[in-house]
């Protein structure tokens, strides 16, 4: 480890204490949710089967965006204590039950039994998937004197910044006795420095507004070495340092997969503006082709409409009888007229999205199932 590189990110953290604390940031808040994550996920565990997947709600929503990321991996055990609340109950057991001896097994057991629940009750969702990230979250929060928070892109980072070069893999295969050591390591070095643990003793005696009695004590400073690993590819703590990453194929592979998660990340959210977009397309034809309304037709003439399931319109012409007419190809093709104020300018702006609507949806289930592996890489 570069004790040299450590000592100007301490620096640099102290530099911009109050800034990474003040009212737009409250990085804080991570004291704060360790303070009473244990008690009342306690309290969840020794809740009834009817009441536990209220009260782990209840716990996921302390825990704000420090573990729940764009796959909602917390939300989902909810969603799987709703049906199964033995099963969920037991994995958070076994998982707080043990030591550092038994830690890869222990989270391991957590992350097979997870990705059996999502197969059985959300298996086309690329929703609900448990990763390293939040397992090590539940961990930490429930016990950080003993435990790390694993954020794969962070703690690569840092790693490289401070020259720890042991290797200890990615994703499922990430060994936590390694990521521990350089975590164990940086501690070390925290305690050693009267300026930081200054800097960090300042916490819990001005809260910035909040009550400090508020914060967990983190006695043994691992909640501190989250934080700074965390605020320097956050807030600029590598700034002025320079440092030269390891160029061997892991991690080259790994930055192409950070590329294509950025890529996949984009090509998804593209799809979801479209799928909102088709949303409020389909949403203003329904609300225009409703029953009693009278349409001009092209062909058939003026008609009423006098039944309507979906998109489905069933409509009187005088002159044909009853035709029954698909009410978004009615716009996509121009054939028909209403008296709704703007109506052609809005069916011109809603025609491109719904000439696209079959493929919409499947593109974006495609999206999500090609971005979902690559999640943990942004």
């Amino acid at each position: 480890m570069n004790d040299n590189h450590v000592q100007q990110i301490f620096a640099h953290y102290i530099d911009k204490f109050d800034y990474i604390n003040n009212q737009n940031h409250q990085e804080y808040y991570k004291w704060q949710i360790a303070k009473r994550f244990r008690p009342e996920m306690d309290a969840a565990l020794s809740a009834s089967d009817e009441e536990f997947a209220t009260k782990l709600y209840a716990v996921k929503k302390l825990t704000s965006n420090l573990i729940d990321s764009y796959t909602q991996p917390f939300h989902g055990l909810v969603k799987f204590a709703e049906q199964e609340p033995e099963t969920v109950r037991n994995m958070f057991t076994m998982l707080f039950d043990g030591n550092r001896e038994n830690l890869q097994e222990r989270v391991g057991s957590f992350l097979t039994q997870s990705h059996a629940l999502r197969d059985k009750y959300y298996p086309d969702s690329y929703l609900y998937k448990e990763d390293m990230h939040s397992i090590t979250g539940y961990l930490f929060l429930y016990d950080p004197d003993h435990n790390y928070i694993y954020k794969p892109t962070h703690a690569r980072d840092f790693a490289d910044c401070i020259e720890f070069y042991d290797e200890w893999g990615t994703g499922a295969d990430t060994r936590l006795d390694i990521y521990y050591r350089m975590c164990d390591q940086l501690v070390t070095a925290i305690k050693a420095s009267k300026a930081l643990m200054a800097t960090d003793a300042s916490r819990f005696e001005n809260g910035w507004g909040e009550n400090p009695d508020t914060f967990y004590p983190d006695t043994e400073k691992h909640i501190l070495a989250f934080d700074l690993i965390y605020c320097c590819s956050t807030y600029g703590l590598f700034k002025g340092i320079s440092f030269e990453r390891p160029k061997t194929k892991e991690r080259q592979l790994m930055q192409e997969r950070k590329d294509k998660a950025v890529r996949l990340s984009q090509q998804l959210e593209k799809t979801k503006q479209d799928s909102e977009a088709l949303k409020a397309a389909l949403e203003y034809v329904d609300s225009v082709y409703t029953m009693g309304r009278t349409i001009h037709h092209k062909k058939y003439g003026d008609g009423i409409i006098k039944d309507k399931k979906d998109t489905l319109v069933t409509v009187e012409f005088p002159e044909v009888g009853e035709k029954q007419l698909e009410s978004v190809t009615l716009v996509v093709n121009g054939i028909v007229s209403v008296d709704v104020t703007d109506y052609e300018s809005t069916v011109e702006k809603y025609k491109p999205i719904l000439k696209d609507r079959t493929s919409i949806d499947s593109r974006l289930k495609s999206a999500e199932r090609e971005f979902t592996p690559y999640a943990q890489y942004l």
